[in-house]
C-alpha cells in the first residue's frame, strides 16, 4: 500500500455564481462527471488542456487577479489522494478521494454548472448523517469556497471513514496508543453522548436550550418524574471544571472528559466520571451516533493490533 500518511483533508462548498447558477445542477454535474471544483471560466474554445500559466493569464484578464484566490488554493494545495468533504443542497454529505491534480475542464455542461476548475475524484455518499464529526460540520459554516480541515482527529477519522466506505484499506492510520475514546471525539459529539446518557436516566433535554452561543452551560434538562430542572456543562481536553463555579445553581451535571474536577463536593453538583460514561457507551453502542460507533471500532481494532504485537516474539527472544 502506498504511504498516504501525509494526506490532507478539505471542505468544499458547491455554490455556483456563473452558468445557470443552480446548485442542484452543479452538484448533479459533479456526481455525474466525478469531479469537484469551482467556476471562474475563461471561455477557451480550444479542446486542448490549458496549462496553469495560460489559465491564470486569461482568468486575470476576465476576472481580475484578486478573485482567483480560491482557484489558486485549489491548484496549489489539493493533491492526488487528498480527501474532500462536500454536501449538496439537501444536506447530504459526500466524501471524495482526489484522483488527479487541478485541471481546467470546459464543456457546455461544465459552463452551465459553473464547475470548470476541477480535480477528478471518486465520490461516495455518507448515508448516515451522524457519521459526520462535529468538527467537519462546523467547517461548513464559513462561507469561503474551500478550506483545509486542520484538526488532526478529524483528519484521522476522515481517512478511517473512507477506508470503511470504500471497503479498502487505502489510508494508513496512526497507532493512537493510550488515548481514550473521548480524546478522539470532538466537543459536539461528547455532548451528544452526555445528552443520550441523561435522557436514559429520566432527564428530558429542552431542545432550544442547546445553542452554540449558550454561555455557561450546554443545555437545560427537565426530570420526567419530578419535573425538576437542571443544567449541564461539558468540557473536553484538559480544561478543568471547578465545582464551586456551580454552587447555588440548583442541580448541575458536569462532565470533564479527562476527569479533572476541582474543589470540594457540593450537593446537587453531580460530576460524571469518564469511566462510567465510557462503560455506558460500550454497553449501549447501538444507541450511539455513528461517529461514536466508528471510533469505538477503531479503538477495539487498535487494541487488538497492540495485543497481537505484544504476543509476537521479538528478535531477541525468537
Amino acid at each position: 500500500m502506498t504511504d498516504l500518511s501525509d494526506t490532507s483533508v478539505f471542505r468544499l462548498h458547491i455554490r455556483p455564481r456563473g452558468g445557470l447558477a443552480e446548485p442542484q445542477v452543479s452538484f448533479a454535474y459533479c456526481l455525474r462527471e466525478q469531479v469537484l471544483g469551482m467556476g471562474w471560466a475563461v471561455h477557451f474554445p480550444d479542446q486542448r488542456l490549458l496549462t496553469w500559466e495560460e489559465y491564470e493569464a486569461l482568468a486575470t484578464d476576465v476576472h481580475g487577479g484578486g478573485d482567483l484566490s480560491r482557484v489558486r488554493f485549489l491548484r496549489s494545495n489539493v493533491r492526488k489522494d487528498d480527501l474532500i468533504w462536500t454536501r449538496d443542497t439537501r444536506g447530504r454529505y459526500f466524501l471524495a478521494r482526489v484522483t488527479s491534480p487541478w485541471e481546467y475542464f470546459e464543456t457546455q455542461d461544465s459552463l452551465d454548472a459553473d464547475i470548470v476548475n476541477v480535480v477528478r475524484c471518486r465520490i461516495l455518499e455518507v448515508t448516515a448523517v451522524d457519521d459526520i464529526p462535529g468538527k467537519v460540520v462546523a467547517c461548513f459554516r464559513p462561507s469561503r469556497t474551500i478550506q483545509r480541515i486542520a484538526d488532526s482527529v478529524a483528519v484521522t477519522y476522515t481517512r478511517f471513514l473512507w477506508n470503511k466506505l470504500s471497503g479498502q484499506d487505502d489510508y494508513p492510520l496512526p497507532l493512537l496508543v493510550g488515548l481514550s475514546l473521548f480524546s478522539l471525539l470532538d466537543a459536539e459529539t461528547v455532548e451528544d453522548v452526555i445528552f443520550i446518557y441523561l435522557q436514559l436516566q429520566g432527564w428530558l433535554v429542552v431542545p432550544h436550550s442547546r445553542k452554540v452561543d449558550t454561555m455557561g452551560f450546554e443545555f437545560v434538562l427537565i426530570n420526567r418524574e419530578t419535573k425538576e430542572r437542571a443544567t449541564v456543562q461539558v468540557k473536553t481536553g484538559n480544561t478543568p471544571l471547578d465545582r464551586s463555579d456551580w454552587k447555588n445553581l440548583g442541580t448541575v451535571f458536569l462532565f470533564q472528559a479527562s476527569g479533572i474536577y476541582n474543589g470540594e463536593e457540593i450537593p446537587k453538583v453531580v460530576c460524571l466520571l469518564p469511566e462510567s460514561i465510557l462503560r455506558f457507551v460500550m454497553d449501549n453502542l447501538p444507541l450511539m451516533p455513528a461517529v461514536v460507533q466508528r471510533w469505538s471500532a477503531f479503538v477495539r481494532e487498535q487494541s487488538t493490533q497492540q495485543r497481537v504485537a505484544g504476543d509476537a516474539p521479538n528478535a531477541a527472544g525468537a
